[in-house]
Order: structure tokens, then sequence, then C-alpha cells
């Protein structure tokens, strides 16, 4: 059994792993399907944003990329446009040296994309989104009308502070859930209106701090109540109140989670697969938040992917044959590639559209037979293909993801941060990057106050609010409200939160399953099954055919 180059962790590889690699051409791997993981999330920024000039047209744009880094940003007008040819940026391969560094010396040189938000409306700070209208701070997001606060959700409207949320409307801190109306802190669930701090409801209306009911109204703890009755209760806890409002989500992530079974996992429609948040799949392992995949392994967010092995954040058009990517979306028979989409046969390449037979190549668009953004014959291609793959196989570069040192961006401005996270000295001691946080810029603020000292209740907050700097009660970083942020709390009569919005963000994070899985007892049957659960952690967990028979 191997033990990983990076954590020293043992780790196996299968023999459906080795069948893949084979298909693949690429050798076993020297890192553990974690370290792997983390590895491709150093490329990947989602969420810090910040204000630089393109280097086209010289407008100020939002960008992915801090002002001084030193390669060249465009805007999405110019990067898309014909003013610019990233072909003038191709070198020849040097036989006598590395791949990777020349490619490190490429991705100084060459332009990129500030940021993915392509046919968004009035949504300038939201990034890998797509057809988003009135929409701030959202990521992964498609489709989605005056959001706030999102991630890797799609056709919500009008909600703020979720994560994997799907055709909701006026819902806030909901997770894993679809379908939603009026709902508060909701966790995988369905077809609801009107529930709050809940988890697993399907077809529920009226319900609070319940779980695992169908098709029920007026619930509180499980029990039925009146209408009356349960809009009285409701009223008693004083939800639009911030002290009853946190006292209730402090209850909901922590005692809460004793009280209910939890499923062992979260699969729907799905055969032959080891993973949680799972639909419509088939034969996968090791997979999680994923959704029509078929025979895929060691993936983290996932739709319509096929017959592939170490992916992050694939979809929404069908990939195939795909080995170690991020960000990535229509690509087929593929390795170690970020942010390609409607590509074939890429090797080692980065942000490149509608291309075809590409090695190490950077912010090309509809190109065939490149390396390192130099154009080729068929023919010189192949060969030359063939004998970089060699050279890398004697150089031990051929197979592995691009090395995290030469990440355009700082280890901690990554999504590895949230899912890996790691001290400054630790990162700087591994060689990879660091960025401080820049200090936020409040011109035009009229007052700085504690978050400790805003009024409980949505009604006594003025319109002045908008001009605020308010401190954090965790981590006291100064954020302002949004006006469509402002409006979406008196809406809800909800209080106004006390906490930054990236703080929020790490505390729903925390909701979430461990990518991983342990082998637990069945709190019914007794029979091991594997779940999302460590053995050490509170929550009774059911095996999904003891979970079945109590909710139906």
């Amino acid at each position: 059994m191997p033990s990983c180059a990076q954590c020293s962790e043992s780790f196996i590889t299968t023999d459906e792993d080795l069948k893949f690699l084979t298909k693949m051409h690429v050798p076993s791997p020297s890192l553990c399907p974690e370290c792997r993981m983390q590895r491709r999330m150093a490329f990947r920024n989602e969420k810090t944003l910040y204000k630089r000039k393109c280097d086209l047209c010289g407008k100020s744009t939002v960008s992915l990329y801090s002002p001084e880094k030193p390669f060249p940003v465009y805007c999405t007008e110019c990067f898309w446009s014909d003013g610019w040819d990233p072909l003038e940026y191709g070198r020849e391969f040097d036989f006598s040296r590395p791949f990777f560094p020349q490619f490190s010396e490429l991705l100084q040189k060459v332009p990129r994309l500030g940021i993915v938000n392509k046919q968004c409306e009035n949504s300038d700070y939201c990034n890998y989104s797509f057809a988003n209208k009135n929409c701030y701070l959202t990521f992964g997001n498609h489709y989605e009308e005056e959001c706030l606060y999102g991630r890797y959700s799609t056709k919500n409207k009008n909600c703020m502070d979720y994560l994997y949320l799907y055709e909701s409307e006026l819902s806030y801190e909901c997770l894993f859930s679809k379908n939603l109306y009026e709902c508060v802190f909701l966790d995988h669930s369905e077809e609801c209106g009107n529930c709050h701090f809940s988890v697993d409801l399907k077809g529920c209306k009226h319900c609070l701090f319940s779980a695992n009911l169908r098709h029920k109204e007026y619930y509180i703890f499980n029990k039925e109540y009146s209408r009356d009755e349960y809009l009285e209760k409701l009223k008693e806890y004083g939800l639009n109140t911030h002290k009853g409002f946190e006292t209730a989500r402090s209850y909901f992530i922590h005692e809460f989670r004793t009280q209910f079974p939890f499923r062992a996992v979260y699969q729907t429609n799905t055969q032959n697969s080891t993973g949680s948040n799972l639909e419509n799949c088939k034969n996968l392992r090791s997979v999680f938040d994923s959704s029509k995949c078929e025979d895929i392994a060691y993936t983290v967010q996932a739709d319509e992917t096929y017959d592939s092995m170490d992916m992050t954040c694939m979809g929404y058009d069908r990939s195939e044959l795909c080995y170690e990517t991020i960000g990535c979306s229509g690509l087929f028979n593929s390795v170690s590639c970020d942010s390609c989409w409607h590509n074939s046969n890429l090797l080692y390449s980065n942000l490149c559209f509608t291309c075809d037979s590409l090695f190490g190549c950077i912010s090309l668009r509809h190109k065939k037979y490149c390396v390192l953004n130099r154009e080729y014959s068929k023919e010189e291609y192949e060969k030359k293909r063939k004998e970089i793959i060699s050279h890398m196989e004697k150089t031990g570069e051929w197979g592995g993801f691009f090395p995290s040192d030469i990440s355009p961006y700082a280890y901690n401005e990554t999504i590895a941060q949230e899912y890996f996270p790691l001290e400054k000295e630790e990162i700087l001691k591994k060689r990879w990057k660091w960025r401080d946080e820049d200090k936020p810029d409040f011109s035009g603020v009229t007052k700085r106050i504690s978050a400790k000292r805003l009024p409980e209740t949505i009604g006594k907050i003025p319109d002045d609010i908008l001009n605020w700097a308010i401190e954090c009660e965790k981590s006291g970083k100064p954020f302002k409200v949004q006006k469509k942020e402002l409006e979406f709390y008196r809406t809800m009569d909800l209080p106004v939160p006390h906490f930054h919005p990236d703080v929020r963000m790490e505390m729903r994070l925390a909701l979430r399953s461990p990518r991983k899985l342990w082998d637990r007892d069945c709190a019914k049957c007794g029979k091991s099954t594997p779940a999302t659960f460590s053995p050490e952690r509170p929550e009774t967990v059911y095996c999904e055919e003891c979970y079945l028979n109590s909710v139906y």
C-alpha cells in the first residue's frame, strides 16, 4: 500500500482506479485522494474579488486577481474580443527543462479572463456565474434573480445566504434543498413552505424544529398542532428578534442534531455508489454533491460527468474521460485541465474554450494542435505530444495536476483554504503563496457600529443602515448591509445578522457533511454502513433501509 508523498498517509489504488488510469495512459498517483483534491482546489478562487484595471482597455473591472498580480488580466468584453491573439505568446518547448516551470512562465505572460460572469445583468460581483440578474456575491450560481450571498445554486429568486439551493424563493440560510418558499434554515428539504430550522422535510408546510417528515403541516418537534396553536407557539420563539433568532440558530446547529436520526448518506435514485448528496447517479466511488453522473470516482461537485476520476466543480454540460480536472464543462478525453469548457483532447491547459488537441495552453479559443500556445500541423502536434509526455514521464511530472506553487492565486484566496484550512506559517513553509487581506474601503460611511448595538428587530432599523460599517461579532471585520438585503429582511421580518457575510458562509459550510466516509453502526439494526458522520459525532445515524422504514 503506497504512502502519500504529501501527507504520508497510506492509501489504496483500487483495481477500478488502475483500469481507468490505464485507459487514460497515466501512472498511479503519488498523492492520496484528499491531497489530490487539495492540489486542484488551490487553483480555484471563487469568492475573493478585487477591483483592478483591464490591461487592454484600461477600464476598472471586478476581477479574481489582485492588482499586484504580474500577468495581464482582461475584462470580459476584451477577453472575448478579436482585439488580441493568445498565439502571440506561444513558445517552443524546451526539452532540457521540466514542463511545469515552462508552463508557469507562460502563465505569467498570457492575458487571463478577469472573472467568469457571462450574460449577467447588474450582477458584477458574481463569479462562475451565468444569466443572473440583480445578484450580489453569488458564486457558482446560474439563472438567478435578486439573490445575495449564495453558492452552487440555480434558478432561485429573492434568496439570501444559501448553499446548493434550487428553484426556491424568499428563503434564507437554506442548504441542499429545492423548491422552497419562505423557508429559514432548512437542510436537505424539498417542496416546503414556511418551514423553519428543520432537516429532511418533503412536501411540508409550517414546520419548526422538525426532521424526517413527509407531507405534514403545523408540526413543532415532530408533534402536530392546530393552525392557531402552531402560530401562537411560533410567536413565542420570537424569531423576528435577534435574541430569539440566534437562540434558535444555535440550538439548530447544536442540540437539535441529537434529537432525531440522520441518514448515513443522502442519495436519491442512485445505484452502487459510495458518497453523499448524490442524485440520479450510478457506479460512483467516493463522490459528493453530484448529479446525473456514472462511473466516476474521488470527485466533489459534478453534473453529467461519465467515466472520469479526480474532479472538482464539473458541469453543467456533459463531460467524459476526464482525469484531474477542476472547473471544467463539456470536456472530453482530457488530463489535468483548469476552467476549460467545450473541449476535447486537452492536456495541462487552463482557460481554453471550444478547442481540440492542446498541450500546456492558456486562454485559447477555437484552436487546434497547439503546444504552449504555439500552433502546429496535426502531424507535428502528435509527434510533439508524444515527445513531451515521454519527457514528463522522465521528470516525474506526467499524470499529476499542476503543483500548488504555480497557482495564479494565493492559497488563502482559493477554496482549498475552505476545505483544507492552513495557517499562514504552514502555507509559506510549503512554499505556497499567501496574501494578506486588504483593508476594506468604506468611503461614504456615516457611522461605525458594533453589531451588538444593532436594534433587536428589523422594524427599528433605519434606512441609513446602508451607510453604516457594522463590526462583526465574531471576526471584528466591518461589513455593510446592501439595499436589496435590507429589503429582504423587511419582507421576511428577520433581524439584521451580526456576522460578516464571510463568517456566515463559514458557518453554513460547517453544516455540510464532510467529504469523507466512515463505517458507522446503524443505531437501529446495528449493521455497519458507510456514513458521513465520524464515530465520535453525537448524531444518531440510520442505514438507508432503517431510515426509510422510519419515515414512510
